[in-house]
């Protein structure tokens, strides 16, 4: 938020305010709860790279490994530069690659700092760590700089789960690099299958097994006891936020103000340099929705795909999902009813997924890598591209 460009709706309805430090709360939260994961939300433009691998190193020893990091280049953009005084706005692929130098300095400090067994914790030497198995990081690239011992003893997965949502050309291409999981926001099914087939052949372009990218599509799901019930209750969602609440939020993604466009104006001519990924999902080359449809769409879900009905139609619904798309889960989005959403799919949902095999039948132990990804170890695999910042690792 900033100044008097900020409309008086996002205060009064709540858009995307308030907003609290998660790190912060994540250190308590660590101690609370023993097999909840935690993902965090960083930019890349906020923050500077060893500040945000030491934080994510600090919350990965908190947590014991249930720590992932989202990395975004940062949505409310216009807002964002001025509360941290930075001159304008940068262009959208400029910050794309400004957030690749950010991640490979973050993976270099994380995998290449601290060798497995530097630290030895030995009274009779008194010897905490053996230096020459400690590692200078000296780093001059275009955006930063770095000289110097990162201070912070490896943690479970020393480099936390990584996951990004950007669906641009510079977003995927940053995806098929770095990113493990990858948030999309498809509603059409073939639309869908087709970005997750340009992933799996993004992360194969770089080295990377196709199935090293989850892909995990944002889902907004209304349970009822019968489909009537299931119906109404979206129509009740659907009325709750106001249009002007909707074009704020949007705003704010992307940088367009619906609310100076015609309610019968398209935006299939608008470009910016904020966030592309919401106006992409409105500028497909067989649709273009007006201003008004836009705007219902925002205020019935965040996006992503809609699915209403009793428990078992739901189920229905997201086994046809996974078979016609190939994902992997779902982001099970909030929405405008409260937690009501959440316990209804965990009490009714989960257990007829369980019982179709589309969840193990007891939660998986380990890591949030391990966790989320299935893998057979907490670090990164040997095919991402971070683990070429280990000692030892052929370059």
């Amino acid at each position: 938020m900033s100044g008097d460009d900020v409309p008086e709706v996002v205060i009064r309805e709540a858009v995307q305010v308030p907003v609290h430090d998660p790190m912060v709360l994540i250190s308590g939260l660590a101690a609370t709860v023993d097999r909840l994961g935690f993902v965090v939300t960083a930019s890349t433009t906020a923050q500077q790279p060893y500040l945000n691998a030491r934080t994510f190193t600090t919350l990965d020893h908190l947590t014991k490994g249930r720590i992932a990091w989202n990395i975004v280049t940062s949505d409310n953009q216009v807002a964002l530069t001025k509360l941290l005084g930075l001159e304008g706005v940068t262009p959208h692929d400029e910050r794309y690659r400004r957030a690749a130098e950010f991640v490979e300095l973050c993976l270099t400090l994380w995998e290449g700092a601290w060798e497995d067994d530097a630290v030895v914790y030995d009274k009779a030497t008194r010897t905490f760590a053996d230096p020459a198995k400690v590692h200078r990081i000296t780093h001059r690239g275009e955006y930063f700089s770095y000289d110097g011992y990162f201070p912070a003893v490896p943690s479970v997965q020393r480099t936390p789960l990584l996951l990004q949502a950007g669906a641009s050309s510079a977003g995927r291409a940053f995806a098929g690099r770095y990113a493990e999981c990858v948030f999309i926001q498809d509603r059409d099914l073939g639309k869908a299958a087709a970005t997750v087939a340009d992933l799996r052949a993004r992360a194969e372009a770089n080295g990377r097994d196709p199935r090293d990218i989850t892909v995990i599509p944002s889902v907004a799901i209304i349970v009822g006891d019968t489909e009537e019930e299931a119906l109404r209750l979206r129509a009740e969602l659907d009325e709750t936020p106001s249009r002007e609440a909707a074009a704020a939020l949007f705003m704010g993604w992307s940088g367009v103000d619906l609310m100076s466009f015609p309610l019968e104006a398209t935006l299939a001519e608008v470009t910016t340099e904020v966030g592309q990924t919401m106006l992409a999902m409105f500028q497909q080359p067989d649709s273009s929705p007006t201003v008004a449809e836009i705007l219902d769409v925002i205020t019935s879900s965040i996006g992503g795909m809609r699915v209403t009905g009793t428990a078992e139609s739901v189920a229905d619904q997201l086994q046809e999902i996974v078979d016609r798309t190939d994902v992997d889960g779902f982001l099970i989005e909030y929405t405008y009813g409260g937690y009501e959403t959440y316990r209804d799919f965990v009490e009714q949902v989960m257990p007829l997924l369980r019982e179709r095999g589309m969840l193990p039948a007891e939660p998986r132990a380990g890591s949030l890598r391990e966790r989320i990804l299935g893998h057979d170890a907490p670090t990164l695999p040997a095919t991402h591209p971070g683990s070429a910042h280990r000692v030892g690792t052929p370059r």
